[in-house]
């Protein structure tokens, strides 16, 4: 599908390849007071176009998923993704949609690139969260770039204007998105940890907390320890001693076969040799110590 490069009474277009651009293509912006018709399936290859929805509220479907789209959010169509409105018409509202390549060829003597976009680009696609809420704040930039584009300045001042306005949108896009990134690791770590905390008596599955945050085992594993320092099984098995040197101390008559088994240790050898390597005293040196306390 062409890029759509034409203006009209109720859609806006800037063609920054008329400028000489070869990794920019368009920033557009349309105001409908009607219905208009669907956005047929269509992709971008080699191409990210990021979507600014000021008004109303818009259905798009990615690689046959839906998402709604509502006033102050910002939806990204990745290289490559077919994408529609699901037989939805382009609703009643206003939306800027701006299209830069991400691969092109070598510049020649007279070409032109955005300065860092490039970068920036590679950011929020390795992120990979394409549906966000962004504010006013990403509609006054956009707004601003159209402004600029209208003006009678110089080209060379007018390019310059309008590459920093870019990559202030996308360093803005960026900063949210890595908050939103670092929020959802939270939630789910945090999920994951009180899981654990909480069945510590049972047999936890890395298998089932792998798929309890929608991940392989291979990259829960990798996920986990980068957010907490430890491996899975290793931090498991952390959380038993300590459960285990708590129990003693609230309960310091129970047997250490008891406490093996009901922290889910196969063997009381066994519970000595985690015991110990943990915290370097077996459960009978701990335990003879809090009665001697």
């Amino acid at each position: 599908m062409e890029i759509d490069i034409k203006s009209t009474k109720e859609r806006t277009i800037i063609d920054f390849q008329k400028s000489g651009y070869i990794d920019l293509c368009v920033l557009g912006r349309y105001k409908y007071n009607k219905a208009e018709k669907k956005l047929e399936e269509h992709v971008h290859e080699g191409m990210i176009e990021i979507c600014y929805y000021e008004k109303g509220s818009q259905l798009f479907v990615v690689n046959n998923k839906k998402y709604l789209v509502k006033g102050g959010d910002i939806f990204i169509h990745f290289p490559g993704e077919i994408h529609s409105s699901g037989g939805a018409p382009e609703g009643k509202g206003s939306m800027y949609w701006l299209i830069i390549k991400t691969t092109y060829n070598n510049p020649k003597t007279g070409d032109l690139t955005c300065a860092n976009v490039s970068s920036l680009l590679r950011e929020l696609i390795d992120l990979n969260i394409r549906h966000f809420h962004a504010g006013n704040e990403a509609k006054k930039i956009l707004e601003a770039i159209f402004q600029n584009e209208a003006s009678k300045e110089n080209k060379t001042i007018k390019n310059i204007r309008t590459e920093l306005l870019l990559q202030t949108f996308l360093l803005q896009l960026f900063d949210i998105v890595v908050k939103r990134k670092e929020k959802i690791v939270d939630q789910r770590l945090h999920s994951v940890l009180d899981y654990i905390s909480t069945n510590l008596t049972e047999d936890i599955s890395i298998t089932m907390l792998a798929k309890e945050t929608n991940l392989s085992e291979s990259r829960f594993k990798n996920w986990f320890k980068t957010n907490t320092g430890f491996t899975p099984a290793d931090y498991i098995q952390r959380q038993r001693v300590f459960k285990a040197i708590e129990i003693i101390q609230e309960q310091p008559d129970i047997s250490l076969a008891t406490l093996a088994y009901s922290l889910n240790f196969s063997t009381t050898q066994y519970f000595s040799t985690v015991m110990k390597k943990y915290t370097g005293k077996t459960p009978t040196q701990i335990k003879a110590k809090g009665t001697s306390s």
